[in-house]
């Protein structure tokens, strides 16, 4: 996983993370253009009232985004202890494995 960003907190044990302190759209914007840039661009956010919103290039691929959330989530949930993280040997393997960009 690269390093975080600016204005990027994560949480300890997953690839989640919480965006803090922007003061504009613009702000944003330019975190979402950085994250992009890296190969990395996001596709789902929580939202503190609204709860999660997802996006992508067509309604089929963005309901799946959020289905995939919300069966993470529940999975997440349901385990007790939490899972150890997968040391970063792991993570490239199945970053390769899925040609997957993070």
């Amino acid at each position: 996983m690269p390093p975080p960003l600016d204005a990027e907190v994560r949480a300890p044990d997953s690839i989640q993370f919480n965006l803090r302190g922007f003061d504009s759209d613009a702000e944003a914007a330019a975190f979402r253009k950085a994250a992009r840039a890296r190969g990395a661009p996001i596709r789902a956010v929580m939202l503190e009232r609204l709860g999660p919103n997802v996006w992508h290039d067509s309604p089929a691929a963005a309901m799946a985004t959020l289905e995939e959330l919300e069966e993470t989530a529940k999975l997440w949930l349901q385990c007790d202890p939490r899972p150890a993280a997968l040391p970063p040997a792991q993570l490239e393997e199945l970053r390769q494995a899925f040609g997957a960009p993070w």
